[in-house]
C-alpha cells in the first residue's frame, strides 16, 4: 500500500529528485513550485501527504502550512516539512503552524518515503 504525495518546492532540481524517490517507493506524485499553487491544487485533489519546503519566495512554507490547515480542517492531509533550515525554534514554529512531521535535510531524501509511511502507519 502506498500514499499519494504533493511536493511543494520551488527548487526544480530537488523537486525532480523527490518525485523520483517517491515514485520508486510506489507513491503517486504531483508537484507544484509555490505555496499558492499548493493551495489551489487542493481544490481538485487532496493528497495523503504534502511534502513542504519552508524557504520559498512570496509565501513561505510556514504560512502555506497554516493556510492548508485552515482550508482543509475536515479532511487534513499529513503535512511533512522537509527543510535545510535548522535555526533554533523553526521546528516548533512549523509544528505550531500545523505540520505533522518536521525533518531536516540532514536526513537523506532516500529515507523519506519509508519514514513517512511509518508516520502514517502504512506497511509497504
Amino acid at each position: 500500500m502506498s500514499y499519494s504525495v504533493l511536493i511543494v518546492d520551488d527548487n526544480l532540481s530537488l523537486a525532480n529528485l523527490y518525485e523520483v524517490v517517491f515514485e520508486r517507493f510506489g507513491c503517486p506524485v504531483r508537484r507544484v513550485s509555490s505555496g499558492a499553487e499548493a493551495l489551489n491544487s487542493l481544490a481538485a485533489d487532496v493528497p495523503d501527504v504534502i511534502l513542504l519546503d519552508i524557504l520559498m519566495p512570496e509565501m513561505d512554507g510556514v504560512e502555506v502550512c497554516r493556510r492548508l490547515r485552515e482550508q482543509r480542517p475536515e479532511c487534513p492531509p499529513c503535512i511533512v516539512i522537509y527543510t535545510a533550515n535548522t535555526r533554533p525554534g523553526v521546528r516548533e514554529t512549523c509544528l505550531a503552524a500545523g505540520a505533522n512531521v518536521f525533518y531536516t535535510k540532514s536526513m537523506s531524501v532516500f529515507e523519506l518515503p519509508a519514514r513517512i509511511a511509518e508516520e502514517l502507519g502504512i506497511r509497504n
